[in-house]
């Protein structure tokens, strides 16, 4: 008995304990407030395809859950406002530029969020901004009725609607020269394929359909304003094959990757390999709704078809012509050093043109391609001729290099057909300062 007594006193006790403590959950929380989302200034981008729907979007917040009309107004008195306190020189946007069919806002008491449609004219709005620098605003002011729901600061609930007309663009989303290079070799894969990425600068609501087109004067201007070493040559049409139907982007999408072929077999003329430094130069030709950005409408691909090198190793000048012993010794063109170099004998009487070199490469190659490097900052050498041999007794010419008289180019290189050879041969027929002649170094690519 005495047990039970205790108990319900303690209880009694903790109840009214617990009714005197003071309950500070609210502490800090406001009523019920509404604002604008975005308020102050507003930067809305407008398209330019007639009627642009827009909706601004008022929140309701704080702890009451009060049920509301909240009205939007037009406010040119705070826009005066606005444009004294800041400094600014916002003009009231004509009426005839907007529309809003239904100003009012109804906030059930769960309700937080709402939107008020706007329709903007972008062609009035376009014609505006052409004709004037200022830029025209929409002052909005925000109201509940019944004065039952206030901003929680007087600046969020107001914002000036600032909509600026933008053209509805497909573009390239990397235009210009692609950093990534297809690369083919005469032992890789047959074809290879390449993509690049076109996008809309606005939210796409339309099934729309592009085409992509090869257009050389793109990489015509690319090599008018870059040096002679960074030219590309133009792919052939043999080598690539673009996509037979219009490409596809679809509504809801903002982006779409855009598929085409690089084929080898292009590069290639019976037993010779057409080895380079190519491009493929695209453009958007057309788009099946609004326009194209000519700012971002063209791309270059570039391509590399290149034989691999063949190891020096083990090589060696077997016959030159003449040297000169003190600098100018045959083995310099194999030393990996372009400062040194190979030169006729001119001390004691030059001997006349022409002068010559035979290397052996160890082994038999499927020779491709030869690169020869003259004296670094001198223009004697002019042109040399290339013969192969597989015995180093019967020699084939297969191709030649030209320097011509003022090129400031000190490597270059020649295509020759894939031939099966041990022994190369470089004839120096033409000087210009004859007969003086002198080679840095010579490579060959093959297989």
């Amino acid at each position: 008995m005495r047990n039970c007594i205790s108990y319900c006193v303690c209880l009694l006790t903790l109840i009214l304990i617990h009714g005197c403590q003071k309950d500070d959950r609210m502490n800090n929380m406001v009523d019920d407030t509404i604002y604008f989302r975005d308020f102050k200034e507003n930067k809305i981008t407008v398209f330019d395809w007639g009627q642009f729907d827009y909706h601004v979007t008022v929140v309701k917040a704080g702890i009451g859950q009060q049920a509301a009309k909240v009205n939007l107004k037009i406010d040119e008195a705070y826009l005066t406002a606005y444009n004294t306190r800041e400094g600014t020189n916002y003009k009231l946007l004509p009426s005839d530029c907007y529309k809003i069919n239904n100003a009012t806002l109804v906030f059930e008491k769960k309700d937080y969020l709402g939107d008020i449609p706007v329709v903007f004219d972008s062609e009035r709005i376009k014609a505006l901004q052409g004709k004037y620098k200022e830029l025209y605003v929409l002052p909005c002011r925000i109201e509940a009725e019944e004065d039952r729901l206030r901003p929680l600061k007087p600046e969020m609930g107001t914002t000036l609607l600032i909509p600026n007309v933008n053209d509805p663009f497909l573009a390239f989303t990397s235009p210009g020269l692609q950093l990534d290079q297809i690369k083919l070799t005469p032992t890789g894969p047959e074809q290879l394929g390449g993509q690049a990425t076109v996008s809309v600068n606005y939210p796409n609501q339309w099934d729309l359909t592009y085409e992509i087109e090869v257009d050389p004067a793109v990489l015509e201007g690319y090599n008018s304003n870059v040096t002679e070493d960074k030219k590309l040559k133009l792919l052939p049409r043999a080598a690539y094959q673009l996509p037979s139907k219009p490409a596809q982007l679809k509504a809801k999408e903002n982006k779409n990757i855009f598929e085409f072929t690089v084929l080898k077999k292009g590069l290639i003329d019976g037993t010779t390999n057409l080895f380079g430094e190519y491009a493929l130069p695209l453009r958007i030709k057309s788009v099946s709704k609004h326009g194209i950005n000519p700012e971002a409408s063209t791309i270059l691909v570039p391509v590399s078809f290149q034989p691999p090198d063949i190891s020096r190793s083990g090589w060696k000048v077997i016959a030159a012509s003449s040297e000169w012993i003190g600098g100018g010794e045959k083995e310099n063109i194999l030393d990996g050093n372009p400062e040194t170099f190979w030169h006729n004998v001119w001390v004691g009487g030059e001997p006349p043109l022409p002068h010559f070199l035979v290397i052996d490469l160890g082994k038999e190659y499927s020779v491709m391609m030869v690169e020869l490097t003259r004296r670094l900052w001198n223009n004697d050498l002019k042109v040399v001729e290339f013969s192969t041999s597989t015995d180093n007794k019967t020699f084939v010419p297969v191709g030649k290099i030209d320097f011509g008289t003022n090129s400031s180019k000190s490597t270059l290189t020649t295509t020759i057909p894939t031939t099966k050879a041990r022994y190369l041969k470089c004839t120096v027929t033409e000087s210009n300062r004859p007969p003086s002649s002198a080679i840095a170094e010579v490579y060959v690519k093959g297989l």
